[in-house]
């Protein structure tokens, strides 16, 4: 006879082992970022790990409302002690449509997802290779310094677009048709216009009057 499957009569629950928050990169994060990562498990199932998005808007859902950048410096804080990676980096696609960035606990195998283009995992554990709470909390420095330069490189791309674009410089594409000469219609050979045959008449009207 099969065994039956175990089914805990008070319901689904969320599991965090030992090993993980007794760990360098666990005592590395600070109170936020730890509720943040209960709150990311939490939308964990047995078999959704790697194409989880944990989105301002579906965390909020939770109770666990944030800012914005509070929330991506959560994130980039878990990437960097290796308690979670992204599966598939979030963007903008065809028709400007965005879609979120995908991630993973990397202490549970990933399944593979084949519309999302991401591939099966085994699990990697990367917050283990922290021996000590000064090399995770230098990891999570790093990150942030990484991120700052990175957005004040885009920042300064977009001055550098806005300036180019209210520039008073003729552009010599767009401005040299404005000096382009315009085609006359050729007139026929010896004609001449009504005001200038008017005109021709009058002058031999005036010639033929007695002086």
């Amino acid at each position: 006879m099969a065994k039956q499957k175990f089914r805990d009569p008070r319901g689904a629950h969320m599991r965090i082992y030992w090993s993980i928050v007794d760990s360098s990169a666990w005592f590395a994060l600070n109170f936020s970022q730890r509720a943040l990562y209960i709150a990311c498990r939490r939308k964990l199932t047995s078999n959704f790990n790697g194409n989880l998005a944990f989105t301002h808007a579906g965390l909020a859902e939770q109770g666990f409302a944030v800012s914005s950048s509070t929330l991506a410096s959560g994130l980039r804080a878990l990437q960097a002690v290796g308690l979670i990676a992204v599966t598939r980096e979030g963007g903008k696609v065809n028709r400007g449509q965005a879609i979120p960035t995908l991630y993973r606990f990397t202490d549970e195998q990933c399944h593979e997802w084949v519309k999302q283009h991401i591939p099966m995992t085994k699990a990697s554990n990367e917050w283990q290779r922290f021996a000590t709470v000064a090399a995770a909390t230098e990891a999570i420095k790093a990150s942030n310094a990484r991120a700052r330069a990175s957005h004040a490189s885009a920042k300064a791309e977009r001055a550098k677009r806005t300036a180019e674009k209210n520039s008073p410089t003729r552009n010599p594409k767009r401005d040299d048709s404005k000096f382009n000469a315009v085609p006359i219609r050729n007139s026929k050979p010896g004609a001449i216009s009504g005001f200038e045959n008017q005109s021709v008449s009058d002058a031999a009207q005036t010639a033929a009057m007695p002086v």
